[in-house]
Formats: structure tokens, sequence, C-alpha cells
């Protein structure tokens, strides 16, 4: 039994030990440039080891180092060119202290635990082992790790044994050098116990004839490893180690094992007899239990089979139901959508003509009740997909101001219907730039902050936006949202968050709405990992707290903060006058973030006495004037005037003017009266600083180049432009086409995929956009775009659908439609979407050409054409599988290789001339190098394009010889 046993852990130990070089096949190895480069700067690693380390690594009478890591580093140095000196004399405290103060380079042969990980890079496990119990074989006593509580135990200092018992408190320590003098002293009756690992244990045992010890393994704990542990700021040498030791084969390692294994073990058979009587104690009592149970549990049986098949029958037809919900939902959705788009498209197009005061009241109304019947859809159709857990967020880079303006933009209407006050607060230290999903952000504040509109009839709505706080790059925030409206009871705060309940039953006859709104919020916002509080008083209004943890944009927030980090902004003396003292210090606080200061004043006889007073000689003279609408007695624009012809004020300085929410007619008379500048309310503070800096001439530095909606507005393109206008529904295509029509932009019109498909070919070479209906007869909007896809990879196709349903998308994109309006459309919106994509689409056109400039690449190597040709026929052989071994590498997550590839063509990339292919290298190695992985994809994806595009580029430039 003894032997089997022995035998048994021998033949586990070597198949545990051949486990991770299973799939090694020769000695050859690859290094990449920067592991040769690292190997010709240190060809010689010093090393600590342990000298009673044994059969693992120890130093035997002649001084010389042996053991089966001393092999394993003979077989590594041969294949990778590195020599590897022992540090002579040293106990393994000693060596291990050595490593930690970075006078040795490697540790061969020590475990990994998280206190040393602090410390040291790890390679890949290399060989497994069995953390042991030793003791004198008539202690009968200890069988497990919990009969050493309350004992002292002997252990080698700053082993992973010694770190692994630091866990016990209980237990006592007493620590030797040595393994050997650690089991010789439990031999004599020094020490109760000690704990190492089962092959030197055992070796040591048997050499020093130690015959009246035994051990004991520990029951139900993971085997552990032994890895190679390099300095920290070494990684290419654990990558090379890595390598080395993938290479080694199973003969290698087989051979390796076979010389140094030979374990014999003393089995605890104390113990063996207790778990054979207890299990047959258990299996006598069990069968006599189960002779009375097999009965009972006969008819229980039956009873349960036929309650199964009533479960199944209920689960079908659970499941039929819900499948016909969404097919319905699916269905009534398109049904409506499509009679939808003709009433919003008929009312834009009718607004648009000349109609009088009362007509176009009654237009506004057709189109507030159409967009109301839309909220109550999606509201209806996201909440099937949260219910399913379809969902998924999209996480992008994006302006948390932007956000905040679009919101306030939506729900002003609807401040302005009620006749109510906004205030907007938020905290300057809040960056701008951040990571999440901007779209869900969005819906999550304009939903509160519409409910809160809704249901305050006099008052004031606010919006308050605060640091909570901060860790690394993580901010976690708070979104407030406050009201002076009719408030809730306890119990209705109670079911606020349930689907298709409102406060009571006539929320919905007063207020509108489908009672989901909430509902969809709070779910999204836990998908988010945040959370969201409601405090509320009936009659005096209610508070809603969203909770957010997100990561900051390091890059775009960096390059922001450059705009206003410049010294001419801490020289522009800036002077506010606000009635309000919340509002003027919202606006000191958003001056003091851009790094400017300020002062302050209520009255406006106190500001023209501090503009008079600042005459250049006792004080400087203020370059900018920040004054309210309202606060004037005898009105903003009056006062403004008398500023510009007060004489007595030597230098009239730059005017801002803060305008009242909804007062788009106070814009259009700003220039008759001097002023330089107006902000509509509430202050935003990028909207504040864009100002600033406009009005100044000073020149942002932008996160971004300008975006498409920055370039397009509503202003009619800079040339005739034509798209194919593919709709079977006779009004949709009236509409689309007088839409598109009032932006200059002419339609050719197709009923189904078949005309559609005969109009592209003849017309592409003027077509620059298809707007394509799914759902038509004879050929549908998909196949159509597949048989387009065939003519052309360019044209941008426009999927014009009522279908929202999960799955529409990924089949267009399937089909070869990359973008997507859904209907009811927006008609601004629409006309804005056609545009950019068109923009868009031309701009990729244009860069297609630049990809590689030639007199750059040229001018890197002296400009001998000659040597430039072989060069690029150079960058050619090597790189045109690169995009594929670079998707491999990041699909399989092994980020490291993929850096290094991408190293590779970053270098060569920016001596031929391909400057952006350079600057996306640049960035794509970064985020791999850091991992993460929200930036890899588009960046890889950037990447892949460019570099495609610079391989036919130099294809052409050979073929044009």
């Amino acid at each position: 039994m003894k032997k089997l046993l022995v035998l048994l852990f021998v033949v586990v130990s070597t198949i545990m030990f051949l486990v991770s070089p299973c799939f090694a096949v020769d000695g050859k190895i690859t290094l990449t440039e920067d592991e040769i480069v690292f190997v010709n700067e240190h060809p010689v690693i010093r090393l600590g080891v342990d000298p009673a380390f044994v059969p693992f690594e120890f130093i035997d009478k002649d001084g010389r180092y042996k053991g089966i890591t001393a092999d394993l580093l003979s077989l590594v140095s041969d294949r990778t060119g590195l020599r590897f000196e022992i540090i002579p004399g040293l106990s393994w405290p000693e060596a291990y202290d050595l490593a930690l103060s970075g006078e040795v380079d490697a540790l061969p042969a020590i475990s990994r635990t998280d206190e040393r990980e602090r410390h040291f890079l790890f390679s890949e496990p290399y060989y497994y082992f069995k953390r042991v119990i030793v003791t004198r074989d008539t202690d009968k006593g200890i069988s497990g790790i919990e009969d050493l509580e309350g004992l002292t135990v002997a252990v080698q200092r700053n082993s992973s044994h010694h770190s692994y018992l630091m866990y016990y408190p209980r237990i006592n320590l007493s620590l030797y050098d040595s393994v050997e003098a650690a089991i010789t002293a439990v031999a004599n009756g020094t020490e109760r116990a000690f704990v190492g690992n089962l092959a030197t244990t055992n070796h040591l045992i048997r050499e020093n004839g130690l015959t009246n010890l035994r051990f004991t393994a520990f029951e139900a704990e993971k085997q552990l490893a032994l890895h190679f542990a390099v300095r920290k700021d070494w990684p290419h040498l654990i990558s090379i180690i890595n390598k080395a030791l993938d290479s080694i084969t199973q003969e290698e390692r087989i051979a390796i094992n076979s010389k140094w294994i030979d374990l014999e073990s003393e089995v605890d058979y104390g113990r063996i007899i207790r778990i054979i009587s207890i299990f047959g104690a258990f299996v006598g009592v069990a069968m006599a239990v189960s002779i009375y149970w097999i009965f009972r549990l006969k008819k229980e049986v039956r009873k349960r089979e036929l309650i199964q098949i009533d479960l199944e029958r209920a689960k079908r037809e659970a499941e039929d139901a819900n499948e016909f919900k969404s097919s319905f939902m699916a269905r009534m959705s398109h049904e409506i959508r499509t009679p939808l788009n003709a009433i919003t498209g008929m009312a834009y197009l009718l607004k648009k003509t000349e109609i009088s005061l009362t007509q176009s009241m009654y237009v506004d109304r057709i189109t507030q009740a159409s967009n109301n019947m839309l909220s109550i859809i999606n509201d209806i159709l996201d909440f099937s997909k949260i219910e399913a857990g379809k969902v998924e967020l999209e996480i992008t880079s994006f302006s948390m101001d932007q956000i905040i303006q679009d919101v306030v933009n939506i729900v002003s209407y609807k401040i302005e219907e009620q006749g109510i006050g906004f205030r907007l607060s938020k905290d300057p230290l809040i960056p701008n730039w951040f990571f999440g999903d901007q779209k869900r952000i969005e819906q999550i504040l304009l939903n509160i902050l519409n409910n809160a509109a809704k249901f305050t009839s006099a008052g004031e709505v606010s919006l308050d936006v605060r640091l909570v706080a901060k860790e690394n790059e993580k901010y976690h925030l708070s979104f407030s949202v406050r009201d002076t409206g009719i408030g809730m009871t306890e119990e209705q705060i109670k079911n606020l968050f349930m689907p298709f309940i409102q406060g009571d039953s006539t929320i919905n006859r007063r207020f509108g709405g489908s009672g989901l709104g909430l509902s969809i919020v709070k779910n999204l916002v836990e998908m988010m990992g945040g959370k969201i509080e409601v405090f509320s008083t009936p009659g005096e209004g209610s508070t809603f707290i969203i909770h957010l943890s997100l990561d900051v944009d390091k890059e775009r927030e960096e390059l922001y903060a450059k705009t206003f980090s410049a010294t001419h902004f801490k020289n522009i003396r800036t002077l506010v006058l606000e009635k309000t003292g919340a509002s003027m210090n919202l606006i000191e606080s958003y001056l003091g973030a851009f790094g400017m200061h300020c002062e302050l004043t209520t009255s406006q006889e106190s500001a023209v006495s501090m503009l008079e007073a600042a005459d250049g000689k006792f004080a400087k003279s203020f370059d900018l004037f920040i004054l309210d609408y309202d606060t004037p007695s005898e009105g903003g624009f009056e006062f403004a005037v008398s500023i510009r012809n007060n004489k007595r004020i030597p230098k009239t300085p730059k005017l801002i003017m803060l305008l009242p929410m909804m007062r788009e007619d106070l814009f259009d008379k700003l220039n008759d009266y001097g002023i330089d500048m107006g902000i509509g309310k509430p202050i935003i503070p990028s909207i504040l600083l864009n100002g600033i800096l406009d009005i100044f001439k000073l020149k942002a530095v932008s996160a971004t180049h300008p975006s498409i909606k920055e370039r397009v507005s509503q202003a009619k393109l800079e040339r005739p432009h034509q798209v194919l206008l593919v709709e079977d529904n006779k009004t949709n295509q009236l509409i689309a086409k007088s839409i598109l029509q009032q932006v200059g932009i002419e339609s050719i019109l197709a009923g189904d995929g078949k005309t559609a498909i005969e109009l592209y070919s003849q017309h592409k070479e003027k077509i620059d956009l298809i707007l394509m209906d799914l759902h038509m007869p004879i050929l549908n909007g998909y196949e159509a775009a597949k048989e387009i896809r065939k003519m052309s990879t360019s044209v941008p196709i426009v999927a014009m659908t009522a279908d929202v349903i999960l799955g529409v998308k990924e089949k267009c994109e399937e089909s070869g439609i990359h973008h997507y309006i859904s209907k009811p459309f927006d008609p601004d919106h629409f006309i804005q979407t056609i545009k950019e994509i068109i923009l868009e689409n031309e701009e990729e056109r244009i860069q297609e050409s630049t990809v590689l400039d030639h007199s750059a690449g040229l001018k890197n190597i002296g400009g001998d054409i000659e040597v430039y040709r072989q060069i690029l026929k150079a960058y050619l052989e090597e790189n045109r599988e690169t995009v594929e071994k670079l998707s491999l590498a990041i699909n399989e997550k092994r980020y490291s290789d993929a850096a290094q590839i991408v190293h590779k063509v970053k270098g060569s990339s920016g001596s031929i001339g391909a400057k952006e292919l350079h600057t996306v290298s640049m960035e794509l190695q970064k985020a791999l190098n850091e991992e993460k992985e929200d930036k890899i994809q588009p960046l890889k994806d950037r990447f892949s394009g460019l570099l495609r595009r610079l391989i036919e580029e130099i294809d052409r430039f050979h073929a044009q010889k």
C-alpha cells in the first residue's frame, strides 16, 4: 500500500511537471528585437539560490550548482545565449534579501505569493510540489494544519511556507536558515513539527538517515509551483525565460525529473483507519434509512413526475407567449412608427410654409403629441430589452459638458412651457472627458429632469453635478435633480421604480406617460454599477440622486486642460455683474477652474465705479465684463450701451451677456448693442470657456479634431449632392425628398430593391448616399444592399426603417448597411445625420490619398529614390500578414505580443513617411501595454485600415516604376 501511494504521487508529480510544455516541439526560440537587445546588454544574469533546496537546487560538496532547476537553467542558457552566474556563499534568507535590494537579478526556484509579487516579476510555473508537515513517527497527534494551532512550528526563513504560516496567527513560528537544520531539530526533539515541501524534505530525511520522522500531506490543499522570479524592471528577461521554458521538450523534462525525483512517503495509517470506520458506520446507517425511504420516495417520484409534466407544459406556454409578445411588439412598433413618420414629417414640412400663428400652434400640438406617442413606444421597447437582458452598454469617450448641454437644450422647452426656473451647478473639479455610455447617461438625466419639470408648476428645477470621491483614474460622481413640485409619499416612493405604476390613478390623466421611464432609469443605472436615491415630501418637492463611477479619458482631458493652462488666461482681468449670489459663485468657480481671477458685484452702480476706477495707473483695466441680462434695472442691453458710451471708463472691456433660457430672439440683437457674445443660461463651463477663447481670439487646444457635426450645422452643402431614396411608401418618399431638397440634396426615387439596384448601376458615379427602407416588395433592403455592395464598397447605405427590435442593426451590418435611422425621425436630426455621413465619406476619400508622404520618406533617407524603393519593398514584404497576426494576438489577449508587432510597424512607418500610421501605432502600443481594452479595439481598427491602405499605395507606387 505504501509503495503504491509513493508510485502514484511520483506519477502525478511527473504529469503536473509536464503540463506546461506539452506543446513544445523543438528547442528553437525566436526573440524579438527588444529581447535581443536585452541579451546583448545583459549577457550575465546574477542568481541567488538556496544552497540546500534539494532536489530543486543546491550546492554540492564541490561547490557546484545542481538540481532540477540547475538542469533547466542549463537548457535556458543554451537556447538564449544568456549566462547565469551564482552568487556564492549565500544562505536562502541572504539570497532573498539581496534580491529585494537589487544586488541579485533573479531567484530561479521560488514560489509565488502576494507579498513577493510586489517585488518581482514571475515566469510561468515549471514545477509543482506538495506542502507537508514533518513530525516524529511517534507523534500521532498531528494529522493536519488545524492540529498545529497553539504549537511552535519550525519553518525555513523567507520561504513560501513562512509566508503561508503567517496567515495562521495561532501558530508560533521558529525560523531556520536551512531545511536540514529544521528537520534535524524535529528529529532530536527540539522542535515538535516542521512545514516544508515534500520532495526536499524526503530527500534530506534519507540523506541524513533520520529514521524517526514521518510526513503528512495537507488535506484539500492545492499543489504549489516553482517559478523564476526576476527584478521588476526587467520584463524582457521574463519573456525570454518563458519562451525558453516553452521550448523544452517532453523528453528533456522527463529525463530531468527521473534524474532527481525518488520519493518515499510515510502514511498516517491511524487517520486512514478512522476514515474507514466513519465511512463504514455511515454506510450502515445509510442502508438502514434507505430501506425505509425507498418505498416513500417511489410514491413521491410518481407524484413529482406528474408535477414536472405540468411545469414543462407551463414553461412551453410561457415561452410561446413571450415569443408572441416579442413578435407582436415588433409588428406593432413597425405599424405605428410608419404612419407616425408621415405625421411628424408632414407637420415639419407644413411648418416651413407660410401659415398663420394659429395654424402654427396647431402644428406644434401635432408634433408634441407625436413625440409623446413615440416616447411611450420607445419606453415599452427599452423595457422589453431590459427584461430580456439584451441591453448592452456602449463604452466610448464622451464630453460631460456636451451631455449636460444636450440634456438642458431638450428639457428647456418643458421648463419654458411650465413657466418655472432652472438652475445648473457643476463642480469645477470634475473633468470634462470620461469613458462611458453617453447615450444611456443622457437618457437617464433626461428622464429624471423631464419628470421633475412635468410635476413642477411653480418654483424651479435644478441639476447639481458633484464630485464625491476620486480613486486613481476613477471619479465617483453624483447627479442631483431637485424640484419644488407635488412631491411623493413614502408609499409612492416604494412603488416608484415598478413598471407601469405611477404615483396614483390620476397622474396618467393629468401628466401623461407610460409609467416605465423610472423603471428603465433604475435598470440602466444599476447596469453601470451605480445607484439611485429618492427623497421627497408631499407638496414640497422631490430630490433624485444618481451615483455613477466613471473612468476619466486621461489623454483627452490633458489636452482639454491645456486650453486654459496658458499664461494669457491668468492675465485676463474679469468683472462679473450678477444679482443672484448662487449664480455669481458658480461663475467664479468656473473662471477659477480656467485659471482666471475675477471680481464680483451684484450692483450696477458698483460695477460702473469699478470699471471707472480701473484706469491703468493704480489698477489694471478690466479685459472682460460678464453681465446678467436681468440684473441692471434699465435692462441688460441699455446698460451695455451706457458702458460703451461712458467716457470715464479708460478701456472698454469685452462684453459677455448671460441671456435667459428660451430667449433666442435676444441673440439677434447682440450686435446692435455692441455686445461681443451672448451665452444662454444655465451656464455650462465649456460653453463659457469657448466664448472667452472666441472673443479674445485665443487658440484652443482641442482634444479632438473639429467634429463633423460642428462643421455641418443647418447650412446647405457646398456642392449639389444626390441620394438614391429607396422607399415603397409614397408618403414617406415625398417627406424624405422634400426635407432633403431644403438643404440642396436631390433624390433619385426607387420603390423596391430591384429598381434600386438598376438605378444605382446607371447613376453610381453621381450618387453620394443611399437611403434604404428594409421591408419592400419584389426585393427587400437587405438583399438590395448586398447586391449594391458588389458594385461599391464605399458608398454609404443608410437603413431607414420602423424596425427597432433586437438584431436589426446586426443584420444591417451583415448586409453592408453601416448607418441606421429609425422612423419616425426628427427632420432636423435626419438632415444633420445625412450631411454628416456625406461629409465624413468625402473626408475619408481625401485622406486615402495622403496615407504616405513620399517627400517626407525621401528626406528621411537622404533623397535617394532607389534606396527609398528598396526600403518600401522590404516594408511591403515584412507587413503583408501583420494585420492578421495582430488580430490573432489581440483576440487571444496576448497583448504583450501584439505590442511588439505594433512596435515594429511604428518605427518603420515613421521612417518611410507614413506619419498617421506612426501616430496611431504609438497610441495602440500604449493601449496594449496598459491593457486598456476599451481603447484597443477602435485603435486596432484604425491601425489595420491605415496599414492596408499603405500597402495598397506602396503596391501602386512600385507599379508606376
